[in-house]
């Protein structure tokens, strides 16, 4: 996973019947998990990236999680990284989570049949008005985001050299407040 792992989604951020077990190393099995996403690791790897890409555009998002990967990355990268994750003691929060978190229950809310989409219906319960709580999970996201981004640009002489281009990058709708309604 990048950069977060299971850890992060707890308490009002749990995702559940999302197995945290590794992928399996190739065949059906791989084909089969990856297709239909019911991983925590493919979700991670692909709305991390997303995040990053609409925050930094695609260069720069490439050029940092390159850098994290070598065996002693530069202080630069690890410095934007803490910036990305909060931890204080047992806690830990990450704007990543958040927008992990909402693009996965957020899509989950319907069911893709190949009828079209459809409210899944389950015994002895009753379906929610869940809205609520992602755009909770959003608006967090939003605050951490523009937090990160103040710091980020106090911090342009450092990184501005990596900022080639601005391909993918799309900070006005990741740092826009929402609410239940989507608005």
């Amino acid at each position: 996973m990048i950069l977060i792992d299971e850890t992060y989604f707890t308490g009002e951020l749990m995702l559940p019947n999302i197995p945290v077990n590794p992928l399996p190393e190739s065949g059906t099995a791989l084909a089969l998990q990856t297709a239909g996403e019911k991983n925590l690791d493919v979700f991670v790897d692909k709305y991390v990236t997303d995040y990053l890409v609409r925050l930094f555009g695609r260069s720069f998002t490439r050029t940092f999680l390159d850098a994290l990967e070598l065996p002693t990355p530069g202080r630069i990268w690890l410095d934007l990284k803490d910036q990305l994750l909060i931890k204080t003691g047992s806690y830990k929060a990450s704007p990543l989570a958040n927008y992990v978190y909402y693009m996965v229950s957020s899509a989950a809310v319907t069911k893709t049949t190949q009828a079209g989409e459809c409210d899944p219906d389950f015994d002895n319960s009753q379906n929610a008005f869940n809205r609520r709580k992602f755009s909770r999970a959003w608006n967090e996201m939003a605050d951490m985001t523009r937090k990160l981004l103040k710091w980020f640009d106090r911090q342009w002489d450092v990184y501005g050299e990596y900022m080639t281009d601005c391909e993918g990058m799309d900070r006005k709708s990741i740092a826009d407040y929402t609410n239940e309604f989507g608005i």
